[in-house]
C-alpha cells in the first residue's frame, strides 16, 4: 500500500472565483483506494496565501507519491507547489494530470519538473503507473502516460474509457473532501453558497468547437441512467445531499437517457434540486423538454450560445442553430428555471456589427443572466492556431497569464471598440427594469443577490482612466 497525495492548485488572482469539487481527483482517489492505496486530497484553496498546510502535509504525512491535477490557469501556482515539493521531498515521484499537462506533456516534464504525465482520463493509468514503480517494472510503455526516456519525452497515448469501464468505476471518493468547506464557496452554477455535490454522468463531446481542449475526447461515452441514479441516491439518502450540479460536456446528447435520468430523479429522489451550469446543448432540446427538467427539480440551467452569427458559428465549428437555441431559452424561463447564457465576443475576423448582433440577441432574449467573454486562445486548441498571427504580434501577451477571464483581442475590432462593446453589452442587458425584477423574483438564492448585484455593477459602471 502506498500513501498518495493528490493536489488541486487554484487560480487565486482572478476576480471571479467559483470553486467546486475536484471531480477528477475524487475519481482517481476512488480507483486508488480500490487498488489498496491510501489517497489524500489537498485543495490548495485552503491555504492559498502561503501554502503552509501543504508544506505541513508533505512533511508530516510523508506521502510516497504525489499527483497534481492542473488546468492552464493554475500554472503559476503549480510552479510554487513544485518548488515546495522539491524543497521538502526532492526525490518523490510527481505525476501531472488534467487538461493542460495532457495537451502539453513535454513542457509539463521538461519545464515544470514532473516525472510523469497521465494523459486524459487517469483512473486506470495512474494506478498502473504506481504499481509499476512499486514493483520496479518499466514505466515508459504504460498506456496513457508520458515520461522522460533518454532525454526525450515518450508519449504513450491510451484509449478512452469505454462505457462499460465508466459504469464499472467506483463512485467518486466523496469521503476525501470536507463538504462543509465547499458549502461555503460559490459554485459554477452561480446561485450562492449551499450544500451540494457535483456529478458527471457522461464524458466526451462529439462537437469540434475550436476553443475547446476536448480533454475527455471527441467520443461521447455515457454512464447508464441506473448508474447515475444509484450515485444520486447514495449521495442523497446516505450523505444528505439535496442539491446536485451536473457538469457533463453534453448531458442531453442522448435524449432517451436524459429522459430516463430525469424521470428517475422525479420518482426516486423527489424533492432534490438540480443545476446544469454547463453541458446543455440548446438546439438539441425541444421546448417541452424544459418542463420535464423542471418537474425533475431543475432550479437553474445555462446555455453556451457564444455568437448569434451564422458565419461565426460555422467558423468556430459549433454550428449552433440560433433559432432553436432561442426557443430552448424561452422554454426554460417559462418553465420557471433560472436561466443563464454565455457569449463570446471577439473571435478572429469578427466585426463590430457581428458582435453587436450577439449583444442584441442576449438583450432581447428572456435570459435572467448573461455573461460576455473574450474567446481565449489556449495553447493546444484550434482557436490558438487561428489566432497565431495576432498573438505573435502581441508582445504584451504572456501565455501563462492567459486565462478564462483574460482580455485578449484576437478579433478585427480595435481594443477600444471591443472594450466599449463589452461595457455596452452589460449595461443594455442588466439595466432593463423588467429583467431586474425578474432576477430578484426568480433567483434561487435570495441571500446571494447582494453579491450578484455587486458583480453586475462592476461590469456596468465606467472605470476610471489612467492618466497618461
Amino acid at each position: 500500500m502506498s500513501k498518495i497525495l493528490l493536489i488541486k492548485p487554484r487560480f487565486f488572482s482572478l476576480n471571479h472565483r467559483p470553486i467546486t469539487h475536484p471531480m477528477g481527483l475524487m475519481y482517481i482517489g476512488a480507483t486508488l483506494k480500490r487498488a489498496g492505496h491510501e489517497p489524500k486530497i489537498h485543495d490548495c484553496y485552503h491555504d492559498r496565501n502561503d501554502l503552509h498546510i501543504l508544506r505541513r502535509t508533505i512533511t508530516d504525512w510523508k506521502p510516497d507519491f504525489i499527483g497534481i491535477s492542473i488546468i492552464i490557469t493554475e500554472l503559476e501556482y503549480t510552479k510554487r507547489i513544485m518548488k515546495i515539493i522539491r524543497e521538502i521531498r526532492p526525490d518523490i515521484s510527481v505525476t501531472f494530470g488534467g487538461s493542460w499537462p495532457s495537451a502539453n506533456p513535454t513542457e509539463a516534464i521538461k519545464t515544470f519538473g514532473a516525472d510523469f504525465v497521465v494523459l486524459g482520463e487517469g483512473e486506470l493509468a495512474f494506478p498502473r503507473l504506481i504499481e509499476a514503480i512499486n514493483k520496479g517494472l518499466p514505466t515508459d510503455s504504460i498506456n496513457g502516460t508520458a515520461s522522460l526516456v533518454n532525454g526525450n519525452i515518450k508519449v504513450n497515448p491510451g484509449p478512452r474509457l469505454t462505457e462499460d469501464e465508466l459504469n464499472a468505476l467506483p463512485f467518486p471518493a466523496w469521503e476525501l473532501l470536507n463538504h462543509e468547506w465547499y458549502a461555503k464557496m460559490y459554485s459554477f452554477s452561480g446561485v450562492g453558497c449551499r450544500h451540494y455535490m457535483t456529478i458527471v454522468t457522461s464524458r466526451g463531446c462529439p462537437f469540434k468547437c475550436v476553443y475547446c481542449h476536448q480533454t475527455m475526447g471527441k467520443v461521447f461515452r455515457k454512464r447508464s441512467a441506473e448508474s447515475v441514479l444509484a450515485e444520486m441516491e447514495e449521495l442523497h439518502f446516505k450523505h444528505g445531499f439535496k442539491e446536485f450540479e451536473i457538469i457533463d460536456d453534453c448531458f442531453n446528447l442522448d435524449r432517451e437517457r436524459m429522459h430516463a435520468i430525469l424521470a428517475g430523479v422525479q420518482s426516486r429522489l423527489n424533492g432534490v434540486k438540480l443545476h446544469f451550469p454547463n453541458g446543455l446543448r440548446a438546439d438539441m432540446l425541444e421546448p417541452e423538454d424544459m418542463a420535464i427538467f423542471k418537474q425533475a427539480g431543475t432550479v437553474s440551467a445555462a446555455f453556451a450560445i457564444e455568437t448569434s452569427s451564422p458565419r461565426l458559428q460555422k467558423m468556430i465549428s459549433k454550428n449552433l442553430d440560433i433559432d432553436k437555441a432561442a426557443l430552448a431559452i424561452n422554454a426554460s424561463v417559462q418553465a420557471g428555471i433560472f436561466t443563464t447564457g454565455y457569449f463570446m465576443i471577439g473571435f478572429p475576423t469578427e466585426s463590430y456589427e457581428e458582435a453587436s448582433a450577439t449583444v442584441k440577441f442576449a438583450v432581447q432574449s428572456m435570459l435572467h443572466i448573461a455573461f460576455f467573454y473574450n474567446p481565449t486562445p489556449f495553447s493546444g486548441t484550434a482557436l490558438a492556431e487561428m489566432a497565431a498571427t495576432t498573438l505573435k504580434n502581441r508582445n504584451d501577451i504572456d501565455p501563462y497569464d492567459v486565462n478564462y477571464f483574460s482580455n485578449v483581442n484576437i478579433s478585427s475590432m480595435t481594443d477600444n471598440d471591443l472594450k466599449r462593446l463589452f461595457r455596452r453589452a452589460y449595461r443594455r442587458f442588466y439595466l432593463d427594469p423588467k429583467r431586474i425584477v425578474r432576477i430578484a423574483i426568480h433567483h434561487p438564492n435570495f441571500f446571494s443577490l447582494p453579491r450578484f448585484a455587486f458583480l453586475a455593477l462592476i461590469k456596468i459602471l465606467p472605470r476610471k482612466r489612467n492618466s497618461a
